[in-house]
């Protein structure tokens, strides 16, 4: 059964660093449930603030920046979030050009997965750490789920955040990026190589230290 806080070990082992105001950009709805989840427990601390924003087109990585660039040009939202921290919440499945959305985003923290999101979504049951297809990660979440997983689907979502292990899925995504920078590997130079991947965590592991 998974659970939304560190365990007491775990918390002793991490930095604590404060949360504070941020916003999250989302290129889905899927990335939208997830984070939404924690969100909706965090708001219980008043020095808190997690925003979370649906790009509506549902495009790819390009129109979630696209979309995070214009909604911080008004004037209202940027009086608003001017001093939040900034997140984009993209995936690499559907953009010929990634690195180049990746070098452009240089006033956001990056939450990237190749191929997509559901590689982190697959981590809170399982290591992952060879390269695999869409259609084998869906099947994978499905057979760890009551029924089959559905994308967008909100209470999935959270059967996956409910039901998973989140430490299992923070150790899974930490030895990969580990793995890859011992090869000379980063999101800046190499994303279309380092498959499967997500950073996902670090901002999840933040997320767990705030509600522990």
């Amino acid at each position: 059964m998974g659970r939304t806080q560190l365990s007491p070990q775990r918390l002793l082992e991490t930095k604590h660093t404060n949360l504070g105001r941020i916003i999250i950009f989302c290129e889905g709805k899927t990335e939208k449930y997830y984070f939404d989840y924690f969100a909706e427990i965090i708001k219980k601390n008043k020095y808190t603030d997690v925003e979370v924003v649906l790009e509506a087109a549902n495009g790819n990585a390009q129109t979630v920046l696209n979309f995070a660039n214009k909604f911080m040009e008004s004037e209202e939202n940027n009086q608003k979030f001017s001093n939040y921290g900034k997140y984009l919440a993209f995936d690499c499945d559907d953009q010929p050009d990634i690195q180049a959305v990746i070098l452009a985003a240089t006033e956001y923290e990056l939450l990237i997965s190749n191929h997509l999101f559901e590689t982190w979504l697959l981590m809170h049951f399982e290591d992952v750490d060879e390269k695999i297809s869409k259609r084998e990660i869906y099947r994978r979440l499905s057979s760890h789920l009551h029924d089959n997983y559905s994308k967008g689907h909100k209470g999935k979502t959270r059967e996956i955040v409910q039901n998973g292990d989140i430490e299992k899925a923070i150790d899974n995504a930490r030895k990969l990026e580990n793995q890859y920078f011992d090869e000379g590997k980063n999101i800046f130079t190499d994303i279309k190589d380092m498959n499967p991947f997500t950073n996902v965590y670090k901002l999840i592991e933040q997320f767990m230290v705030e509600i522990s």
